[in-house]
């Protein structure tokens, strides 16, 4: 997700109408560009802050903050800043962050982002990263709608060596730490069921 918003420095204050962004739990490296425009004719800027105001406990951003050196008359800068979104962020909740930009005369302006976090369409197990793993991985799987999910982890003799999760679930983007420190070397099957959907992947563990 690329925005780029214009922000004007020049004025002690603008409106902007609110756009309310959707944005998938899980995803990585989402980006913000925050173009910073001095309309002066003739008077140039230098040191102009854009900083994260307000934050949100769902967004990790790379950087919280920049600085623009030197803005020259009736030219723009732009200001990139990357952010990940945590994989247990409330779908279908909102959150507002704001920047605030500052210019050494006193200027001071601030630009809210809406956000909405999209949920899955479909049931769905991912293979767990790392694998092969030692001795450590995550298993990562999605919920369209509430339910009871039970994750087990199962030898291939089919031997029961792990339950993970065995309860109600609200929808959304899910995963969960196995810890196989205390099981042998070999390939074991993880399984999935949620409601009516099944589903098994095979993983190795290797010392």
């Amino acid at each position: 997700m690329k925005k780029k918003i214009i922000l004007i420095i020049a004025t002690a204050s603008t409106l902007f109408a609110q756009t309310v962004y959707q944005v998938t739990p899980g995803t990585k490296g989402n980006e913000i560009t925050l173009t910073v425009a001095n309309i002066s004719e003739t008077n140039p800027t230098a040191n102009v802050n854009v900083s994260l105001a307000k934050k949100s406990s769902s967004l990790n951003f790379s950087k919280e903050e920049a600085t623009i050196e030197n803005l020259v008359a009736k030219a723009e800068a732009e200001v990139k800043f990357t952010f990940d979104v945590s994989r247990n962020a409330i779908i279908n909740k909102q959150d507002t962050i704001e920047f605030m930009i500052t210019s050494p005369d006193g200027i001071m302006i601030t630009k809210q982002f809406i956000f909405s976090y999209t949920g899955p369409t479909e049931f769905k197990l991912e293979q767990n990263y790392p694998n092969p793993f030692n001795p450590t991985t995550t298993i990562q799987y999605q919920l369209p709608q509430d339910s009871k999910v039970i994750l087990k982890v199962y030898d291939i003799l089919g031997s029961e060596v792990a339950a993970l999760v065995n309860e109600e679930q609200e929808a959304g983007y899910k995963e969960v730490k196995f810890d196989a420190i205390n099981i042998a070397s070999g390939i074991y099957v993880y399984r999935l069921q949620a409601g009516n959907y099944i589903s098994t992947k095979k993983m190795m563990l290797l010392r």
